[in-house]
This record gives structure tokens, C-alpha cells and sequence, in this order.
């Protein structure tokens, strides 16, 4: 084989294989009942360094509705899994959890979001090209509808109405 040919078909793979690593999406966590680790201040990232944080509605896997919370429509969401960020905004936000098909389709956002005026929320889906459907709640009222097949992010507020979201 030719030695340019064999260089460039060496470098073409070297190339692939770091896009497809920078591309890769973060670890997902092996239960369900287990969120994502939160985060150190975002002034270091704009998505920051975990640390650990648990919440009760995590755990227990049922939204109590006294605040901030996620629906996600189940008929509509083809996704295996869906990735979670949270924040209350772009630069503020952390790694949160990972919902996956089978667990349950409302849940409670960290105890420390329940009740900030403006939520920030980035999803993706595992694998691309397949939907995720969710709805950003506030006690008794969907406030932000998000249909996405790649990634999608979102900033909501206690105030606002989305009629997607009865």
C-alpha cells in the first residue's frame, strides 16, 4: 500500500475518532432513582464541575408539584434516554439526571430550583434522530413546552402559560 495513501487514511481516522469522542454524550447514571451529581459555581464553566445532590422526589420517583417539575410525554417520546442539564441560566447550570423509558414521567426538579423564578433546562436525546416530549411544570401549570429529536434548551418562567402544556 502506498505510504501517502496509508498517512491520509491514518489521519482521516484520527480525525473521525476525535469527533466522534467530542460528540460523545456524558455517562449516564445506572439508576434512574439516582440523579446527577450538581455543580460547583458556574463562573468556572459554562457546564460545571458535579459534586453530589439528592432529592426526595428523585427518590421516591413522584412528583410532589410544590414547585418546579418536569412531565415528560410518554406516547410521544421515542428516546431511550434523555439527558438533563438544570440551572437558572445558560452559564449557571449542571448536570442534573437522566431519564430513561420505563421510569416514571413526572419528577420533581432539585429541591434548590423548586422555587426560583426563571428555571433553565437543557435536554438531549440518546439516540439523535429519536424525540423527546416534556413539559416544564410549576405547581399546577405547564409553563414551557419542549419537543426535540437532537438537543434543545430552554429558560422558564414561574409567570408564563404554555397551552401545550395542559
Amino acid at each position: 500500500m502506498n505510504p501517502v495513501f496509508r498517512l491520509a487514511l491514518c489521519c482521516f481516522a484520527a480525525v473521525t475518532l476525535c469527533a466522534c469522542v467530542a460528540r460523545r454524550q456524558p455517562a449516564a447514571a445506572t439508576n434512574a432513582d439516582t440523579p446527577l451529581p450538581a455543580a460547583t459555581p458556574a463562573n468556572t464553566s459554562p457546564v460545571t464541575t458535579p459534586s453530589p445532590t439528592t432529592t426526595t422526589a428523585t427518590t421516591t420517583g413522584t412528583a410532589t408539584k410544590s414547585g418546579w417539575w418536569i412531565r415528560l410525554h410518554p406516547t410521544l417520546t421515542t428516546a431511550q434516554a434523555v439527558t438533563l442539564q438544570i440551572g437558572t441560566s445558560k452559564l449557571q447550570r449542571e448536570e442534573w439526571r437522566v431519564w430513561r423509558q420505563g421510569e416514571p414521567v413526572e419528577f420533581d426538579v432539585p429541591a434548590k430550583y423548586q422555587q426560583v423564578p426563571k428555571l433553565y433546562l437543557r435536554g438531549s436525546v440518546t439516540p439523535i434522530g429519536k424525540l423527546a416530549d416534556l413539559c416544564v411544570m410549576y405547581k399546577t401549570r405547564g409553563v414551557e413546552h419542549m419537543g426535540f429529536d437532537d438537543d434543545d434548551s430552554d429558560t422558564a418562567n414561574q409567570l408564563k402559560t404554555d397551552i401545550k402544556c395542559r
